[in-house]
Protein backbone atom coordinates (compact mmCIF):
# COMPACT_ATOMS: atom_id res chain seq x y z
CA UNK A 1 0.00 0.00 0.00
CA UNK A 2 1.31 3.53 -0.35
CA UNK A 3 2.40 5.20 2.36
CA UNK A 4 0.46 7.89 3.95
CA UNK A 5 2.86 9.85 6.13
CA UNK A 6 5.46 12.08 6.68
CA UNK A 7 8.80 10.76 7.95
CA UNK A 8 11.03 13.18 9.93
CA UNK A 9 14.98 12.11 10.99
CA UNK A 10 16.52 15.14 11.41
CA UNK A 11 19.77 14.37 11.42
CA UNK A 12 19.84 14.16 7.39
CA UNK A 13 19.38 17.73 7.55
CA UNK A 14 21.96 19.31 9.71
CA UNK A 15 25.57 20.24 8.69
CA UNK A 16 28.12 19.26 10.96
CA UNK A 17 27.98 21.75 13.31
CA UNK A 18 24.31 21.40 13.79
CA UNK A 19 24.69 17.82 13.72
CA UNK A 20 27.22 18.24 17.01
CA UNK A 21 25.03 20.87 18.73
CA UNK A 22 22.02 18.32 18.56
CA UNK A 23 23.79 15.53 19.87
CA UNK A 24 24.80 17.53 22.76
CA UNK A 25 20.76 18.27 23.84
CA UNK A 26 19.18 15.83 26.17
CA UNK A 27 16.72 13.29 24.83
CA UNK A 28 13.58 15.72 25.75
CA UNK A 29 15.00 18.70 23.92
CA UNK A 30 15.49 16.48 20.89
CA UNK A 31 12.06 15.22 20.86
CA UNK A 32 10.51 18.70 21.39
CA UNK A 33 12.77 19.69 18.25
CA UNK A 34 11.32 16.71 16.31
CA UNK A 35 7.92 17.28 17.75
CA UNK A 36 7.80 21.11 16.78
CA UNK A 37 9.25 20.62 13.10
CA UNK A 38 6.40 18.21 12.65
CA UNK A 39 3.97 20.33 13.83
CA UNK A 40 5.24 22.95 11.28
CA UNK A 41 4.59 20.42 8.64
CA UNK A 42 1.52 20.01 9.74
CA UNK A 43 0.50 23.41 9.60
CA UNK A 44 2.22 23.77 6.10
CA UNK A 45 0.23 20.22 4.48
CA UNK A 46 -3.21 21.96 6.32
CA UNK A 47 -2.31 25.47 4.03
CA UNK A 48 -2.52 23.22 1.02
CA UNK A 49 -5.89 21.51 1.71
CA UNK A 50 -6.59 25.29 2.22
CA UNK A 51 -5.75 26.64 -0.68
CA UNK A 52 -6.28 23.51 -2.75
CA UNK A 53 -2.63 23.28 -3.88
CA UNK A 54 0.20 20.28 -4.38
CA UNK A 55 3.45 20.42 -3.17
CA UNK A 56 4.72 22.13 -6.08
CA UNK A 57 2.41 24.71 -5.90
CA UNK A 58 -0.25 23.50 -8.43
CA UNK A 59 -3.93 23.02 -8.03
CA UNK A 60 -5.39 19.53 -7.01
CA UNK A 61 -7.19 18.56 -9.79
CA UNK A 62 -10.49 19.20 -9.41
CA UNK A 63 -13.65 16.38 -8.85
CA UNK A 64 -15.66 15.79 -11.74
CA UNK A 65 -18.56 17.79 -12.04
CA UNK A 66 -17.18 20.39 -9.59
CA UNK A 67 -18.75 23.64 -9.44
CA UNK A 68 -19.58 26.63 -7.13
CA UNK A 69 -20.80 25.56 -3.32
CA UNK A 70 -18.63 22.38 -3.08
CA UNK A 71 -16.60 21.70 -0.01
CA UNK A 72 -12.90 22.03 -0.75
CA UNK A 73 -11.33 18.90 -1.10
CA UNK A 74 -9.11 16.93 1.34
CA UNK A 75 -10.15 19.29 4.55
CA UNK A 76 -11.19 16.34 6.58
CA UNK A 77 -8.35 14.74 6.52
CA UNK A 78 -6.77 18.04 7.20
CA UNK A 79 -8.31 18.11 10.54
CA UNK A 80 -7.17 14.46 11.23
CA UNK A 81 -3.60 15.01 10.19
CA UNK A 82 -1.45 14.49 13.79
CA UNK A 83 1.73 13.51 14.81
CA UNK A 84 1.50 9.93 15.41
CA UNK A 85 4.57 9.18 17.01
CA UNK A 86 7.58 11.15 17.85
CA UNK A 87 10.96 10.05 20.01
CA UNK A 88 14.26 11.69 20.57
CA UNK A 89 15.81 10.74 17.25
CA UNK A 90 12.64 10.11 15.11
CA UNK A 91 9.09 11.99 14.26
CA UNK A 92 6.10 10.69 12.02
CA UNK A 93 2.97 12.49 10.88
CA UNK A 94 -0.43 10.96 9.51
CA UNK A 95 -3.30 8.91 10.80
CA UNK A 96 -4.12 6.65 13.67
CA UNK A 97 -6.96 5.11 11.75
CA UNK A 98 -6.04 2.51 9.64
CA UNK A 99 -8.78 3.99 6.81
CA UNK A 100 -8.29 7.14 6.85
CA UNK A 101 -5.00 6.45 6.32
CA UNK A 102 -5.62 4.59 3.41
CA UNK A 103 -7.92 6.88 2.05
CA UNK A 104 -5.10 9.52 2.53
CA UNK A 105 -2.63 7.77 0.75
CA UNK A 106 -5.17 6.97 -2.12
CA UNK A 107 -5.52 10.90 -2.84
CA UNK A 108 -2.05 11.92 -1.99
CA UNK A 109 -0.25 9.69 -4.62
CA UNK A 110 -3.08 8.96 -7.07
CA UNK A 111 -2.92 5.44 -7.22
CA UNK A 112 -5.57 3.09 -8.43
CA UNK A 113 -7.03 -0.18 -6.46
CA UNK A 114 -9.18 -2.94 -6.22
CA UNK A 115 -11.46 -2.91 -3.09
CA UNK A 116 -14.11 -5.80 -2.38
CA UNK A 117 -17.38 -5.38 -0.25
CA UNK A 118 -15.99 -8.18 2.40
CA UNK A 119 -12.95 -5.21 3.09
CA UNK A 120 -15.43 -2.63 3.03
CA UNK A 121 -17.31 -4.82 5.88
CA UNK A 122 -14.43 -5.05 8.00
CA UNK A 123 -13.35 -2.01 8.81
CA UNK A 124 -16.48 -0.92 10.87
CA UNK A 125 -14.97 0.06 13.82
CA UNK A 126 -15.64 3.63 14.60
CA UNK A 127 -13.63 5.74 17.17
CA UNK A 128 -15.59 8.00 19.16
CA UNK A 129 -16.59 11.31 17.35
CA UNK A 130 -15.67 9.98 13.84
CA UNK A 131 -19.14 8.75 13.37
CA UNK A 132 -20.79 9.20 9.63
CA UNK A 133 -23.19 12.35 9.84
CA UNK A 134 -26.80 11.87 9.02
CA UNK A 135 -26.28 13.67 5.57
CA UNK A 136 -24.04 11.31 4.97
CA UNK A 137 -25.89 8.16 6.77
CA UNK A 138 -29.15 9.69 4.67
CA UNK A 139 -27.18 10.07 1.47
CA UNK A 140 -25.90 5.94 1.70
CA UNK A 141 -29.29 4.93 1.65
CA UNK A 142 -30.91 6.50 -1.39
CA UNK A 143 -27.60 5.42 -3.31
CA UNK A 144 -28.92 2.14 -2.08
CA UNK A 145 -26.29 1.10 -0.08
CA UNK A 146 -26.49 -2.47 1.22
CA UNK A 147 -25.32 -5.15 4.23
CA UNK A 148 -25.45 -8.50 5.85
CA UNK A 149 -26.49 -7.38 8.58
CA UNK A 150 -26.07 -9.88 11.78
CA UNK A 151 -29.15 -12.53 12.15
CA UNK A 152 -30.32 -11.18 8.16
CA UNK A 153 -29.51 -14.01 5.26
CA UNK A 154 -29.85 -11.43 2.63
CA UNK A 155 -28.03 -7.85 1.86
CA UNK A 156 -30.55 -5.09 3.25
CA UNK A 157 -30.67 -1.10 3.41
CA UNK A 158 -29.79 -0.20 6.85
CA UNK A 159 -30.98 2.19 9.21
CA UNK A 160 -29.36 6.13 9.24
CA UNK A 161 -28.57 4.88 12.46
CA UNK A 162 -27.03 1.52 12.27
CA UNK A 163 -24.80 3.61 9.54
CA UNK A 164 -23.69 6.04 12.58
CA UNK A 165 -22.96 3.14 14.26
CA UNK A 166 -20.73 1.07 12.13
CA UNK A 167 -19.08 3.25 9.49
CA UNK A 168 -16.99 6.31 10.23
CA UNK A 169 -17.39 9.90 8.35
CA UNK A 170 -14.33 8.44 5.60
CA UNK A 171 -15.15 5.33 4.95
CA UNK A 172 -18.83 7.22 4.10
CA UNK A 173 -17.24 9.42 2.05
CA UNK A 174 -15.33 6.94 0.44
CA UNK A 175 -18.85 4.85 -0.19
CA UNK A 176 -20.20 7.99 -1.51
CA UNK A 177 -17.69 8.45 -3.82
CA UNK A 178 -18.25 4.90 -5.24
CA UNK A 179 -21.83 4.40 -5.22
CA UNK A 180 -22.60 7.45 -7.38
CA UNK A 181 -19.88 6.87 -9.87
CA UNK A 182 -18.20 10.09 -9.19
CA UNK A 183 -14.62 8.95 -8.90
CA UNK A 184 -14.77 4.58 -8.94
CA UNK A 185 -15.94 3.08 -11.90
CA UNK A 186 -17.95 0.49 -10.37
CA UNK A 187 -18.03 -3.40 -11.86
CA UNK A 188 -20.74 -5.19 -9.73
CA UNK A 189 -22.09 -4.83 -5.94
CA UNK A 190 -19.18 -7.11 -4.53
CA UNK A 191 -15.77 -4.88 -5.85
CA UNK A 192 -14.61 -1.35 -7.35
CA UNK A 193 -11.60 0.10 -8.73
CA UNK A 194 -11.41 3.20 -7.37
CA UNK A 195 -9.11 6.16 -9.25
CA UNK A 196 -8.09 9.32 -7.92
CA UNK A 197 -6.10 12.09 -8.63
CA UNK A 198 -2.54 12.72 -7.54
CA UNK A 199 -3.40 15.64 -4.88
CA UNK A 200 0.12 16.17 -3.26
CA UNK A 201 -0.67 18.10 0.22
CA UNK A 202 1.63 15.72 3.03
CA UNK A 203 4.90 17.02 3.20
CA UNK A 204 7.82 19.63 2.65
CA UNK A 205 8.12 20.38 -0.77
CA UNK A 206 12.07 19.81 -1.19
CA UNK A 207 14.86 18.75 0.93
CA UNK A 208 16.47 21.89 1.13
CA UNK A 209 13.20 23.81 2.61
CA UNK A 210 13.17 20.12 5.11
CA UNK A 211 16.99 21.37 6.28
CA UNK A 212 15.82 25.09 6.35
CA UNK A 213 13.06 24.35 8.55
CA UNK A 214 14.86 21.60 10.65
CA UNK A 215 17.75 24.39 11.45
CA UNK A 216 15.43 27.24 12.17
CA UNK A 217 13.97 25.25 14.86
CA UNK A 218 16.89 24.06 15.91
CA UNK A 219 18.48 27.49 16.31
CA UNK A 220 15.21 28.54 18.43
CA UNK A 221 15.63 25.85 20.41
CA UNK A 222 19.49 25.92 21.59
CA UNK A 223 18.95 29.88 22.06
CA UNK A 224 15.80 29.34 24.32
CA UNK A 225 16.25 29.10 28.25
CA UNK A 226 16.63 25.86 29.52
Amino acid sequence: MARSTFELDVRGHLGVREQLALLSLPPQLRRRLLNNVTKRVRTMSRKRIREQRNLDGSPFEARKGDGKGKKKMESGLGKLLQVTSVSADSATLGWRNGLTAWVAAQQHHGVSERRTAAQMRRWNKVPEGLAATDKQAKRLRRLGFKVRQKGKKSLSRPSVAWIQEHVNYAKAGLLIRILSDEKAEGNGAQSWEITLPKRQFLGVSSDRDTSLLVNQVLEQILNSPK
